[in-house]
């Protein structure tokens, strides 16, 4: 199962392969640089945690997929 720990560790070798600080990514995504930090920390746990074993228990998953395509 998916957890909030390893959704952010996602976030964060995504973030930093495409060369994007904390900070560009959230004023790209409308958010705060410690909003980002505690994504990638994990920390939004509860709620995303929750929906993931929501996700599960309905037989579904959350699937990230590598746009491979050139930034517009």
């Amino acid at each position: 199962m998916a957890s909030a720990a390893g959704v952010g560790a996602l976030v964060r070798r995504q973030r930093r392969a495409a060369a994007m600080t904390q900070q560009q990514l959230a004023d790209r995504i409308g958010a705060t640089r410690q909003w980002v930090i505690r994504l990638e920390q994990g920390r939004h746990g509860t709620a995303m945690n929750t929906a993931l074993i929501a996700l599960e228990e309905l037989g579904l998953e959350m699937v990230a997929q590598l746009d491979l395509r050139s930034p517009q």
